[in-house]
């Protein structure tokens, strides 16, 4: 019976608190709801103003950078010395991918623009201006990124900076693709084995055989991997 009672009273007391919660809570409102309904007004308005800017701007100048990158990326693909400048630089009529990083830079070809940039300085051997550009390609083509993460490392490694570069090849090394990732765990291996860190070696050459088996046989790394696992004993 008394233990029926404790249970009665205990209820009551839930219920007290519930009650003198809603209370409160509408008691707020009722005080502040010209404060609540301008924040909640002030949000809508920045989340419209973003999805129209988003509809009426960026999409447009994305659409004009795209078409924009026509010209420079012929002169790309035809490699001479002369070629990569006018994709560097544009001409008189056409951008050049500097002009478009730049004045499209919030648009995702802007980006890729920058990537493009930083493979014609590597192709004409200016590598301190490949590097600056290729740093600057943000993650947002993944293939591509992936690839450009080795590229950093490889221009790294040259400059004799091994600590950095192997950041970057293992980030490379997180690609998915048949075409990146074995020849970033490739390289990641290499250096490995530079470092006598045969362990770490032997786990990437593993990570090809495991993941990329056409690649493993392609690139002939059962030899590498022989060498580090009988190293690595």
């Amino acid at each position: 019976m008394a233990s029926n009672e404790k249970l009665g009273s205990k209820k009551v007391e839930n219920e007290e608190v519930k009650e003198n919660f809603v209370t409160k809570t509408i008691a707020f409102f009722n005080k502040y709801q010209n404060i609540i309904y301008g924040v909640v007004i002030g949000i809508l308005v920045v989340i419209l103003a973003i999805i129209l800017f988003n509809r009426f701007y960026i999409q447009k100048k994305s659409a004009e950078a795209s078409a924009d990158m026509t010209y420079p990326i012929s002169m790309l693909m035809a490699g001479d010395s002369a070629s990569l400048n006018l994709a560097l630089e544009g001409d008189d009529e056409n951008d050049g991918f500097l002009t478009i990083a730049d004045n499209y830079k919030i648009t995702k070809t802007a980006n890729t623009a920058r990537y493009y940039a930083g493979l014609c300085y590597l192709k004409l051997g200016q590598k301190d201006e490949a590097l600056d550009f290729l740093k600057k390609f943000k993650k947002k083509e993944d293939v591509l990124w992936y690839g450009c993460q080795a590229l950093i490392g490889d221009l790294l490694d040259e400059q004799g900076d091994e600590a950095e570069a192997l950041k970057y090849y293992q980030k490379a090394a997180k690609a998915k693709d048949p075409y990146n990732a074995p020849n970033a765990l490739f390289k990641l291996g290499q250096m490995y084995e530079r470092q006598e860190k045969w362990s770490e070696a032997l786990n990437a050459y593993q990570k090809i055989e495991d993941n990329f088996y056409a690649e493993y046989n392609r690139m002939n790394i059962a030899q590498y991997k022989e060498r580090a696992q009988a190293k690595s004993k």
